[in-house]
């Protein structure tokens, strides 16, 4: 009887056991890796968009690739029966009416022309400082230098002095009311450091917004031929600032008294250049002649230097079909004109009005200019 070689059995049966661990350690592994992959915990919380719950649930589909990022695209559409501007007598260089509710271009004209937006450009300075701001109740307080190149400009102020410490809150109101260069020196020092740093600010609020015709120099409007924008893009930048709360109530104010200063025991008393410049107009919607229309004025920002002429944006709520709408015109005439303009676009192109606005004439004269006195107002 031949012999069994026992040991020979032992190290087969070994070998064996370690084969099958193996394929069970290495099964164990695939598993695990194809489970994690649908587990992996999200990244730290994105300060833009904050998780709601705290586990968040995971697809267990494979994520496509990414597209590539497509250009924001914020201009309002024209609408189906949008109209070219035309208005007997009209100065106004560009002009636009948007309805911001239907994101549609009512009317206009030369609405992507470059133009020189003047005071116009506060809109932009008190949305990049709303939406950069710690706090309203900052504070910045006024140096002798941050007033001479105001003074050597011309340009509208408040009524700031060096050496007042004025809120960010106050700084807003006098930037926009009043139209105060000042205020803008303010605000971009308090949010950025320097007037450069805020300009950049603004332009790169500009291409988040995409803009294409536009290109900011200073905070306050002053003339430079390098300080640009367009009625549409201004139309734009009014819709992003009528969503932000702060901004819209600065601008549809027109009462506003800054806090007291050793410098100013009483505060200064904001005039409102868009309540002066519109009072006395009303839209006249329903043709009657009368000041009892539901559309209201309900905010804004003038502006006028020598190059830009009178500038000027508005909003006006429908209160009956509760619509909101602008206005953006540019180079009109003159203050009056630009007023009496302004009211002439929304009776003639809001929808449903029954006004009487006379087309222009092929012998409709030349525009005539008026000098200025004050600048980026």
């Amino acid at each position: 009887m031949k012999k069994v070689n026992r040991t020979n059995n032992k190290g087969n049966a070994a070998l064996v056991a370690v084969l099958i661990m193996i394929i069970i350690i290495g099964i164990s592994a695939i598993v695990l890796i194809l489970v994690g992959r649908n587990s992996i915990e999200e990244p730290g919380e994105n300060p833009q968009v904050k998780n709601t719950t705290a586990n968040v649930a995971t697809t267990q589909q494979t994520q496509a690739v990414p597209e590539e990022p497509k250009e924001l695209d914020l201009y309002p559409k024209q609408a189906s029966e949008f109209k070219e501007t035309n208005i007997k007598d009209f100065t106004a260089d560009a002009s636009i009416l948007v309805d911001f509710d239907d994101d549609t271009v009512l009317a206009g004209k030369n609405m992507d022309k470059r133009i020189f937006p003047a005071s116009l450009t506060k809109v932009m300075t008190i949305l990049v400082a709303a939406e950069n701001l710690k706090s309203y109740d900052d504070t910045y307080t006024f140096k002798d230098s941050d007033f001479t190149k105001i003074r050597e400009e011309n340009a509208s102020v408040a009524g700031f002095k060096p050496g007042e410490k004025v809120t960010a809150k106050d700084l807003m109101y006098a930037a926009i009311l009043p139209s105060g260069a000042d205020a803008c020196v303010g605000l971009e020092n308090l949010v950025a450091g320097s007037e450069a740093a805020f300009v950049k600010m603004m332009n790169d609020r500009a291409k988040e917004l995409g803009l294409k015709n536009t290109n900011f120099v200073n905070s306050s409007g002053l003339h430079n031929k390098d300080h640009y924008s367009s009625v549409n893009d201004i139309a734009v930048i009014m819709k992003v600032a009528n969503h932000n709360m702060t901004c819209r109530t600065v601008m549809s104010t027109t009462d506003y008294v800054t806090a007291k200063t050793t410098q100013n025991p009483n505060g200064i008393k904001l005039p409102c250049t868009l309540t002066g410049r519109i009072g006395g107009f009303y839209i006249d919607k329903n043709g009657n002649g009368s000041n009892d229309d539901p559309v209201r004025i309900t905010g804004g920002k003038t502006g006028f230097t020598d190059e830009a002429k009178a500038t000027i944006a508005t909003t006006a709520k429908d209160s009956d079909t509760g619509h909101t709408y602008c206005c953006v015109l540019a180079k009109c005439k003159d203050a009056l004109t630009s007023a009496s303009e302004t009211m002439s676009m929304y009776e003639k192109y809001l929808p449903g009005s029954k006004a009487k606005i006379a087309d222009a004439t092929p012998a409709a004269a030349a525009a005539t200019t008026t000098a200025a006195t004050t600048k980026a107002a």
